[in-house]
């Protein structure tokens, strides 16, 4: 009874020893694959974080620019406001003297027009002094008249008649000069008082040109003020900018130097967890191999029965000539265009996916703990893979991780090792890469592809328990 019961508790602690040895190997491939996830960031990180760092030194050289462009529109505002004080006296000066100019035409228009109310004046005058003449040479006419009928009496009194008659006709002939000499002045006058009137006109109209070109003057002359005030706020501002650029680029410069250190300590960690994972698989596969894992090792004859399979369709194809060795070992992987995880393609792909994927939708079909299965060469190249992971790209780089499977090449470090193993079969565990966020931990078996006695790669069965 007591040997019985040495044998039952020896039985359960080695349960408890595989199974502490597969969560060891779990945690150790979740941890590893964490790690790896965090390098990963940490590398986009700092390669944004450099990106941000050119951002930075370009604001820099960008805020030098603005710098010595504020300083030299500072400068110019200040020559221009200089130049427009001299230029605004100038112009002031001017100023004065045609508004001086207009006055004078102003004064002349009221001149000219009094020395035409003159002319007037005088051609009224000279129109009194014809009708004085007119008379008088009438009275001169009837004086002589008289004195023609006196005789010897009126002699005397008919020469002075004829005087006074000689002196109306001389007046009328001075007058009739007067007349024409005042029609000629008063046609020049006309024309003079029409150009002065037009001129005058012109002249109030230039008043207010000028009284516009002093407002816009002012208002010039505020502006540049302005501008220059504005300007030096913008350097005050710029200098300030500049500051905070220094401060940030130190900041930068100190991240940058702390990314590099935590990036060295995480891949020293990462480079401990992956050798510790892979003592970790190698304690499971030992484990298993000593026939301590009996889940396992149902997992194990599975696995091997299918590899069988597979090795048994190869070698009857080659027998029947329907696939060549070079076919079978071709290991000229042509990338397929735009495939983004790279896919690649080699002269076996075609016969892989006729024959191989049915027998790989066989094995995951049975379902249960079983989750994935696929034949890799010895370089890591999947020429086919189960139909639900051989979808069309869509483009989404999450889908064609997932689901775009076949022809990708994958050779992890654990991966290298079964290929450098000549056991029947060897067991670990791995974190499976789902849709390149998104991870799920398996077991995997790995068993060797030996086809007509030379190894093509390895069979693998992936599952859970």
């Amino acid at each position: 009874m007591e040997l019985n019961s040495i044998d039952v508790a020896a039985g359960h602690g080695i349960d408890r020893i595989s199974a502490s040895c597969g969560e060891v190997t779990v945690g150790c491939t979740d941890v590893a694959g964490i790690i790896h996830a965090v390098m990963v960031s940490s590398e986009k990180l700092r390669a944004e974080h450099s990106a941000l760092q050119g951002t930075v030194a370009a604001l820099e050289t960008d805020q030098l620019k603005v710098a010595q462009a504020s300083d030299e529109a500072r400068l110019l505002s200040e020559r221009a406001i200089e130049r427009l004080g001299e230029g605004s006296s100038l112009i002031q000066s001017s100023l004065d003297q045609i508004t001086g100019l207009l006055e004078l035409v102003e004064t002349l228009t009221q001149h000219v027009t009094g020395f035409a109310a003159a002319m007037a004046q005088v051609r009224r005058s000279a129109e009194e002094i014809d009708q004085i003449a007119e008379t008088t040479n009438i009275l001169a006419l009837n004086a002589t008249i008289e004195a023609m009928r006196a005789g010897d009496a009126g002699r005397t009194f008919a020469v002075v008649a004829n005087e006074v008659k000689s002196l109306a006709n001389d007046t009328r002939r001075a007058t009739e000069e007067i007349g024409r000499t005042i029609d000629t002045l008063g046609q020049e006058a006309d024309e003079v008082i029409a150009k002065i009137e037009r001129g005058a006109r012109e002249s109030g109209e230039a008043k207010a040109s000028v009284g516009q070109i002093h407002h816009t003057m002012r208002t010039v002359n505020e502006l540049i003020v302005e501008v220059d005030s504005q300007n030096d706020q913008i350097t005050r501002a710029t200098a300030t900018i500049s500051d905070h650029v220094h401060s940030v680029q130190g900041v930068l410069d100190s991240f940058d130097r702390a990314a590099l250190e935590n990036e060295g300590k995480l891949s020293q960690a990462h480079s401990r967890i992956e050798s510790l994972e892979l003592t970790a698989s190698a304690m499971f596969d030992e484990i298993v191999k000593a026939g301590l894992a009996p889940a396992d090792s149902a997992m194990v004859d599975k696995a091997q029965s299918f590899a069988r399979q597979v090795v048994a369709q190869a070698e009857e194809a080659i027998a029947a000539g329907q696939l060549s060795v070079s076919t079978l070992f071709d290991s000229n992987y042509q990338q397929i265009s735009g495939s983004n995880p790279p896919r690649f393609r080699t002269t076996l792909t075609d016969w892989a996916d006729a024959n191989w994927r049915p027998v790989n939708d066989e094995v995951v079909a049975e379902g249960g703990p079983i989750k994935m299965c696929s034949q890799a060469d010895m370089n890591g190249f999947l020429p086919t893979h189960i139909t639900g992971r051989s979808r069309q790209p869509t483009g989404d780089l999450q889908h064609d991780t997932k689901y775009c499977r076949n022809g990708r090449i994958l050779l992890w470090a654990i991966d290298k090792k079964a290929k450098q193993s000549t056991a029947p079969y060897m067991m670990a565990v791995y974190r499976q890469e789902g849709d390149g966020k998104q991870y799920e931990i398996v077991r995997n078996v790995y068993v060797p592809l030996v086809i007509n006695g030379r190894r093509w790669g390895d069979f693998e069965l992936a599952y859970v328990l």
